[in-house]
Parts: C-alpha cells; structure tokens; sequence
C-alpha cells in the first residue's frame, strides 16, 4: 500500500556523491511505485527537482556560507568543482557525532518539524552519512512517526574518521548511536558487516539493502575509442575522489613499480587511468616522471563523462582501506559492475573483494602488499579475468527499492 516518506539526507541530487546517488534512486523508485515522497535536504547539494519526490525542501547550510574558509574545499569534496580539496578541518574532530551537528542540523530540523505539522507521513527515512541525520527521524519519532534509520557508513563500527581523541567525546558517540539504533521503527545498513555489527551490539534486526547502479543512467553506448584512453593497451580506470579510500598513494605506486620491474613489457601493454578529484600531494604523486609511461591522471570528469570512461575502460579499479575498514563497499563498485567489465578490487579483507568474488566479476588483492598488487596487475593484462554476465543484476536499482519499500511498509502499518 502506498506511503507517504518523508526522506531525510543531507546529501541529494545534483550533487555527484554516492550517497545523492542513492537518494535518487529511492526518490525515483519509490516515485514510480505511488508512494507520496517528500526530499528534505541541504542547499550544500545544489537546487532544483529530484524524479519521483513531488516536494524537495532545501535548508541553508553553514558548510556553503561565506563564513565557510574551506567551502571551495568542499565543493571539490562533493564533486560540485575540479578542484583539489584538504582533509577534514581540526574542528571535525571535536564536534560529535559529526561536524553536520552545527553545519546543517540546526537548519534541517526546524524544516522537518514544519513540514510534520503541515502534512501527515506515513514515515520518516533518514540516511547518513552523517549520522546526526538521525537525530531529526529520533524527534519525529517521539511525535508519533515512523521512521526507519539507514547507515551507509558504520557509525561507532568502523567509522569513517580518526578516533575521537577524548573517552567522554567516545562515549556520547555511543550513547547517540544506541539510541538511535533501539528506537527506530527498522534499521538498514548498506553491507553484511554494518547490518552483523548491529544485530550483534544492539540486538536489533537490521536488514542488508545494498548500494547498487539505476540502469538507466547507462551512457549511450560509444561510436568508437575513447579520446582519454589509448586502444593499443589494456586501460585500467579508477574514477572517484582518491583520498576517500583513506590509503595513500604511495603504496599502489610501489606495486606499479614492482609490477614494471617484473614485466618490463608492462608499459607498453598497460595504462592505468586515474579521473576525479584530488589532494594536491595525489596530484603530485601521479605527475611522477617515473610512471609516466603506466600511470595517467586525466583530472575531474562530469559524471556523465565519468560514466562514459567507465563503459570505455577495459577494466576497472576499487581501491579501500583494507582491514582496516572491511565493511567498505564503495558504491562507485556498483556502477563498475554494470559495466560487465572486470574490477580489480586492492582490498581483499573487505566487503568490497567479497562482492565481486561473489560475483565472479574479477580479482581482489591486498591494498597493503605490493607484490601483490604487482602480480595483480600483470595479470590483467597476461590472463584477463571473463564476468559472468549476472554478476550485476542483483544490484540494480529498481529491485533494491522494492525491498526497501516493503521495509518502510512494515515499520508503518496502517
């Protein structure tokens, strides 16, 4: 039966990030089912309509205010400029559960209570990153709304920022998670570890809805070869903010080293292709004179044009944290699995190589190792992993908002 959602995101489209890539997809999705859905959001991630909310409400936001030093950092961050951005500010590390806290929330909840009082919902969906979001489905919930809380990110599990520096700052972070996670109505989480981390902590049944791809986003498919890419090589394409994965560059760039040393041929019958935004120090490390011959960075694409290098690409690049965060599943993966094209995923502990293993979509190695991502690499181009061709179909779009419209209806009965 039809609901009327109020959804809850900090970040929604235009915005180029993952998470308003999801928000658009549950917005269109839910749209075209008949359920009643309403975007309340940031200004931070542009203006205009989003398919299938019939109301999008845009609240200030002190992250793009003129007050707001680093906001040409952020609008690099989020995709919205080529750019290079900083890591976060020093105040992101004393502001708990995160920085959103003073930047957005004294904005988005006065916005959520007006429009609660101005029309009935059925049920309230809140998304993080960042977390605070939850805080407004928390005091609609105490007014009589249902709500249904989804992590994208761990929030105290594997979080997606240095700990916090102080045990009193550690202990209100667990305190918000847990009542957050115990009160609302049903719980999401975006990967298996999220969703085992809180039926295990807190004993509440989550329910795993993974990130995935909207097939009809699909580029038109290419008359010929790729201006970005030479045709006479095996291009391995990495598209996305490299910093985010939180493992440095350097690195990768001694398994490309170790892999030249193995296979001095390699050059000639490999590029590896980075697109996207980037620190300054990535941009410098890419620029290196001695992997000019492998490695090329080609700067920060539109989205269409990223998808389109994507499709182009003979084979594509994840790279994560490793153990140190295995619950990572990045949702760039999902629109490389579309591709049908093999994904070399530099992370093996996570959820990310687990995925595509699953799949039978390529190869894993370990982002820590260097001779592995050297034996990696030349094996893409000696031995090219096939894809079975249903390794993306479980991860498309309209099916997963089928199941997260049966999970808005359970935790809203009428």
């Amino acid at each position: 039966m039809p609901r009327s959602v109020l959804l809850v995101t900090q970040y929604a489209p235009p915005s180029s990030l993952v998470a308003a890539r999801r928000v658009a997809a549950v917005a269109k999705y839910l749209g075209r089912a008949g359920h009643s859905v309403t975007v309340l959001t940031s200004a931070a991630s542009g203006e205009g309509a989003i398919e299938g909310a019939e109301e999008v409400v845009r609240t200030r936001d002190a992250l793009t205010s003129p007050l707001n030093w680093r906001r040409r950092h952020f609008a690099a961050l989020t995709g919205g400029s080529g750019g290079t951005y900083r890591p976060p500010s020093r105040l992101a590390s004393i502001v708990v559960p995160d920085l959103s806290l003073l930047t957005w929330l004294p904005f988005a909840l006065p916005a959520a209570l007006r429009l609660a009082r101005r029309r009935r919902f059925d049920c309230v969906l809140t998304t993080s990153p960042p977390p605070s979001v939850h805080l407004v489905g928390l005091e609609l919930r105490r007014r009589g709304i249902p709500w249904v809380a989804e992590l994208r990110d761990g929030w105290t599990f594997e979080p997606p920022h240095p700990e916090w520096p102080l045990e009193a700052q550690r202990r209100a972070d667990r305190v918000l998670e847990r009542r957050v996670l115990e009160r609302a109505d049903a719980v999401i989480g975006v990967t298996r570890p999220i969703v085992d981390d809180v039926r295990t902590r807190y004993a509440v049944d989550a329910v795993l809805i993974t990130n995935g791809f909207d097939p009809e986003e699909a580029p038109p498919v290419p008359n010929g070869p790729d201006p970005l890419l030479d045709s006479d090589r095996v291009s391995l394409v990495h598209t996305g903010r490299l910093a985010l994965s939180g493992v440095s560059l350097e690195r990768v760039l001694e398994g490309v080293r170790m892999a030249k040393a193995e296979d001095p041929d390699l050059p000639r019958r490999l590029e590896i292709v980075f697109a996207g935004s980037a620190t300054a120090d990535e941009q410098r490390l890419l620029a290196d004179p001695e992997f000019a011959d492998l490695v090329r960075f080609v700067g920060w694409l539109e989205r269409p044009r990223s998808l389109a290098l994507q499709r182009a690409a003979d084979a594509l690049l994840v790279i994560t944290e490793g153990p140190r965060r295995p619950s990572v599943a990045t949702g760039k993966l999902f629109e490389y699995l579309s591709t049908g094209k093999p994904v070399l995923v530099l992370g093996e502990e996570t959820e990310a190589a687990r995925l595509v293993e699953d799949a039978g979509a390529g190869l894993v190695a370990s982002v820590s190792d260097p001779g592995a991502i050297a034996s990696a690499l030349v094996r893409l181009v000696r031995e090219p992993p096939s894809v079975s061709p249903e390794a993306a179909g479980r991860y498309a779009y309209p099916a997963l908002v089928d199941r997260l419209a049966a999970v808005i209806e359970r935790a809203s009965p009428r």
